[in-house]
């Protein structure tokens, strides 16, 4: 019976693996495009749960607590994300004009699932998008020429295995192959910028890259838990094609792509049980975006018959996110939840663009878990501001003199578990 409870368990997954596959290319706002929503409770806790393995979901955060999880544990979920942001562009002296972006739900999912082998092996598998762009002006808005629509869509698919040394320390190792897709659409002057019709280029290509993650937890005292987690860089080799069309039709296209790296991130924290009721967690994330020096995308035959290659330089560096999260337990089957993040923007000042229209982040998060007998069910709410920003312009890349103002987003994530 418990061999077949385990297969039902393990087909289920697979249904919930299949549909997050599918979903997880949804897109999302986080600093640089970085996605750090895995779980309700972990959103509701500042997105801080390295050292605090409650569920099947601290595979986002850290594979090598998984060995505080007994038997066969899944957990599937969701957060949908409603941004908004707004550019103001000096058009003339004195006259500015504020454009807004297109606001849309976006819905990143994930889906986990643990199993303990043995009394020191466990083996998991998470589903789940680290990284994510959305950004969609009008047509005919004043930073066309640096950008009209701009997408960044991943997926990955993260096994990895935890083998607990002691009582005290456990580490893990795990592969994550990652599907990730780039999308632009921006407008060519045809004749006279802003005054003769454009052409309008739109770029499409994919690829899957493998990457690794490690671990460590580390049980300190009866209260107090210390996580280290590394993921790694993510080499992609993008291939699509690419098309250019006047008003009336077809100018030109081929083949279309470049290679992106996306980052390696490092995660430490630390859980501490404050009281029988009360655990507050803190942490910081350490994401290498200096691995995103520049945007180049190739074009086989050559753009407009001139151009073989178009190159942004973009000179990212790492950057810090900061986070605080607490957890009260209000009854046996009741807990509530809040946090606090800082998110700190990787773009330098002379390369900020229309593609990531954002500046630090300060997200105030809350939310409320169940839990009876082996069922589960976590909601989170978070609300994510982004601080204003001047651009200076730089008109050969498209970019005008003005601000990024108005930048926020609301976050509502639920998630629900079992445990075999």
């Amino acid at each position: 019976d418990k061999e077949r409870d385990i297969m039902k368990t393990m087909k289920l997954f697979a249904g919930m693996l299949s549909v997050a596959a599918v979903m997880a290319a949804q897109v999302a706002f986080g600093a640089g495009f970085g996605i750090y929503e895995g779980s309700a409770r972990g959103n509701a806790m500042g997105s801080e749960v390295t050292a605090d393995p409650a569920s099947p979901s601290v595979l986002y955060n850290n594979a090598a607590a998984m060995t505080d999880l007994e038997g066969t544990q899944v957990e599937a979920g969701a957060t949908f994300i409603k941004p908004r942001a707004a550019i103001n562009t000096i058009v003339a002296p004195g006259v500015e004009i504020k454009n807004y972006g297109d606001s849309r739900w976006w819905v990143p999912p994930h889906a986990y699932v643990t199993h303990q082998m043995n009394d020191k092996v466990w083996a998991g598998v998470g589903v789940f998008s680290r990284f994510g762009l959305g950004v969609e002006y009008k047509d005919n808005w004043p930073g066309r020429y640096s950008v009209q629509e701009a997408t960044i869509q991943s997926v990955n698919v993260n096994p990895s295995v935890a083998y607990k040394l002691c009582d005290r320390l456990s580490l893990d190792a795990g592969l994550s192959a990652q599907w990730f897709e780039f999308e632009m659409k921006r407008a060519i002057p045809m004749g006279i910028p802003y005054v003769d019709p454009d052409l309008q280029m739109h770029v499409k290509g994919d690829s899957w890259g493998l990457g690794y993650n490690l671990g460590a937890y580390f049980k300190a005292t009866e209260w107090l838990s210390l996580g280290l987690a590394f993921e790694s860089e993510v080499d992609q080799e993008v291939e699509g094609d690419y098309s250019v069309r006047s008003p009336l039709a077809k100018v030109g296209g081929g083949e279309g792509g470049g290679d992106v790296t996306t980052p390696g991130i490092i995660r430490l924290g630390a859980s501490i049980k404050a009281t029988e009721k009360l655990t507050v967690n803190a942490g910081v994330v350490y994401t290498m975006w200096s691995s995103y020096d520049q945007l180049a995308i190739e074009f086989d035959p050559p753009l407009l018959g001139l151009v073989p290659k178009a190159v942004s330089e973009k000179d990212w560096h790492d950057a810090f996110r900061w986070q605080l999260g607490v957890e009260y337990a209000l009854t046996e089957a009741w807990s509530l939840r809040a946090g606090y993040v800082h998110d700190r923007t990787p773009d330098p000042d002379r390369h900020a663009d229309y593609i990531v229209p954002a500046n630090h982040r300060n997200l105030f998060t809350t939310g409320v878990g169940y839990k009876k007998g082996d069922f589960f069910c976590d909601l989170g709410y978070t609300y994510l501001y982004i601080l204003s920003r001047d651009v200076t312009g730089r008109p050969a890349e498209g970019v005008l003199s003005g601000s990024f103002v108005d930048g926020d987003a609301h976050l509502v994530s639920a998630s629900i578990g079992y445990k075999l």
